[in-house]
């Protein structure tokens, strides 16, 4: 079911609507089920218009919410999209231009002297050529290459252009896109950071939690076994013995736990708020269920007489059981898709900070292929390639851009951690989708029935 549409059916543009609508309901429902996607809204575009927007499955799995049109998502990398027509807003306006270097709109600095970042223009920044990567765990602002000459994704561009909004207008990038962006449009359910009334409809994310799981046990691990070996010692210096209480083996893990959890805030905090309450949790569970395993097989040896009289015996028992124990819970993580805390976050991020609807996407995309506040030749810009990635793909002014034989199609994905959604629409025609989902595997899920509503070439499933 998950095949490529476009190889059967063509491009969809003069197909009636109907069909198409009870096509996407019949077929939706049967797609969800088979990646287990909770939720999933759809908003469809034709001759520039939104004809049907409509909600399939659940907010959050085990609930009686269902996912309706006006469900919010996080829509995370469509953040940089909205943020990079933010920013011509301003070039509307005339406080910014498209060739001018970055660094002289900037009272404060925000990128280090080098050879190239002196060089950056907003036309750099918005069309992925700037040389910045997109580094986010590690925060590097190393420009890669020549501004201008290649094209790299970056993530610390998008924020770049937060900074250079925020500090040529004195307002954060949330109150620039709320006047220029939100309210001009009419997209009152979208946000970068989670107003409570946006949050109110809200879905869950789903995900599943073993890579996130790694994330907290790796480092701690790696600090027990540091600190583990400091303490012992310590404990031999001063006591004359390499026997540690359980109060010194409760001390460090505690410990290890705070600066784990204090790393995990100074290398992700800012760009995934999210993960730190994520982490945490995670690991409360993964103790709470472990110590739980311990203390059964404990109790259990006590009631063995065979077992408990034998020392080698009982540590092997024990080792046993807590291996098969630890095999099974990482299985559970890895195979069941769980719902994610709501992310209460109230710094805007441009990276992927924005929660919104496929019907304010849908009116936003709009808007990019029929331009109302910005002039011919700026609004012209934007989806013409900027600079090219090779024969099926070029990025415009923020957006990316697929060259078919049906034309060219701008389109941007939406890929967080719980979260994944894709828009997509045919400038010419004024022909295309939203499609966004509450689950980590419903990327695929959004690609397929992106591609089913619009027929065509879908050939950023291939990005």
């Amino acid at each position: 079911m998950s095949t490529s549409f476009a190889q059967d059916i063509p491009f969809r543009v003069s197909e009636p609507i109907d069909l198409v609508i009870d096509d996407l309901k019949s077929y939706i429902p049967d797609r969800m089920n088979e990646a287990e996607v909770p939720g999933l809204t759809i908003a469809l575009i034709r001759n520039n218009q939104i004809v049907w927007t409509d909600g399939f499955g659940l907010e959050k799995r085990w609930s009686d919410r269902p996912a309706l049109p006006q469900t919010v998502f996080e829509v995370a990398s469509i953040s940089k999209v909205v943020t990079a027509y933010t920013a011509l807003l301003l070039v509307e306006e005339g406080k910014l231009l498209l060739d001018e270097p970055v660094h002289n709109y900037l009272k404060k600095q925000w990128l280090p002297a080098s050879i190239f970042s002196d060089k950056i223009t907003l036309r750099h920044l918005l069309s992925h050529s700037s040389g910045l990567g997109d580094n986010q765990l590690f925060k590097s602002k190393r420009i890669e290459f020549e501004p201008g000459t290649d094209f790299l994704y970056s993530g610390l561009g998008a924020e770049y252009v937060r900074e250079i909004i925020e500090q040529i207008t004195g307002k954060s990038l949330e109150e620039v896109a709320t006047e220029k962006v939100f309210k001009p449009l009419g997209m009152s359910n979208s946000s970068f950071i989670n107003e409570p009334g946006i949050m109110n409809k809200m879905a869950n994310g789903h995900m599943r939690y073993l890579v996130i799981l790694l994330v907290f046990l790796i480092p701690f691990i790696s600090i027990v076994f540091i600190i583990g070996i400091i303490t012992l010692i310590l404990n031999r210096l001063i006591k004359k013995s390499w026997q540690m209480t359980w109060q010194f083996k409760a001390g460090v893990g505690l410990l290890a736990i705070i600066l784990t959890e204090l790393l995990l805030y100074i290398f992700i905090g800012n760009p995934f708020p999210n993960l730190i309450w994520i982490t945490t949790l995670c690991a409360f569970v993964f103790f709470v269920i472990i110590s739980l395993s311990y203390l059964f097989i404990h109790r259990l040896i006590l009631l063995i007489t065979p077992i408990r009289e034998k020392s080698i015996l009982k540590v092997t028992v024990k080792i046993l059981w807590m291996v098969v124990s630890l095999i099974i819970f990482f299985v559970l993580v890895h195979y069941f898709s769980i719902p994610v805390p709501k992310n209460y976050s109230s710094e805007a991020s441009a990276i992927g900070s924005l929660r919104s609807t496929a019907p304010d996407l849908a009116i936003f995309l709009t808007e990019l292929t029929n331009l109302k506040y910005l002039n011919e030749s700026i609004a012209s810009q934007l989806d013409s390639p900027q600079v090219n990635i090779n024969q099926d793909f070029s990025w415009g002014l923020g957006i990316g851009i697929q060259h078919t034989t049906n034309g060219n199609a701008i389109w941007q994905n939406a890929n967080t951690l719980a979260f994944r959604g894709i828009m997509v629409i045919y400038p010419q025609e004024g022909h295309g989708v939203v499609v966004l989902t509450n689950s980590d595997s419903g990327l695929p899920v959004a690609y397929d029935v992106a591609e089913r509503a619009i027929g065509g070439e879908a050939k950023w499933k291939l990005f």
